[in-house]
């Protein structure tokens, strides 16, 4: 991706000096692509490795138990409506787009259809990590609940 976005710009200005575009609308594009896919796969692998941004100013101050359960209702009320929405609306979207076999509209452009598969295929990969964090953070609280407090009694 960024040696793609190198040679797009020392192509267009070394082009403009010897007169011959070196250059074009693919590469641009591709560059764009590189990038989609980077960030449309990324997401659910990012919420796998927890690389998600926290407000830790609030998550420091909080106990395990109460950050656990800070983590379930986000994940259950917050990311899964969202991931399970954002899947559910660019499901047709993406198979209009594959049935008409769209492309760029711009000369020498890529085909559009693949990155647009890519969208509800990388939010059901973020849905089914998220429901993979959610019964995770639930097994960690029924554990913590479970395990005797300092004084003998259950928590």
């Amino acid at each position: 991706m960024l040696g793609l976005g190198l040679w797009n710009v020392i192509g267009r200005y070394l082009g403009v000096v010897i007169g011959y575009n070196l250059s074009s609308n693919g590469l641009i594009e591709g560059q764009w692509y590189l990038f989609d896919v980077a960030f449309l796969l990324g997401i659910g692998w990012t919420l796998q490795k927890n690389g998600h941004v926290r407000v830790d100013i609030i998550q420091s101050r909080l106990r395990t138990n109460r950050k656990l359960k800070v983590e379930l209702l986000g994940t259950l009320l917050l990311l899964l409506p969202f991931a399970i929405g954002i899947t559910a609306i660019s499901i047709q979207p993406a198979l209009y787009s594959i049935s008409i076999n769209e492309a760029s509209p711009d000369p020498h452009g890529l085909p559009r259809y693949l990155i647009r598969a890519l969208i509800p295929m990388s939010f059901l990969c973020l849905t089914l990590q998220g429901l993979s964090e959610a019964v995770k953070n639930f097994a960690k609280i029924k554990a913590a609940n479970a395990m005797p407090s300092k004084n003998g009694e259950a928590s």
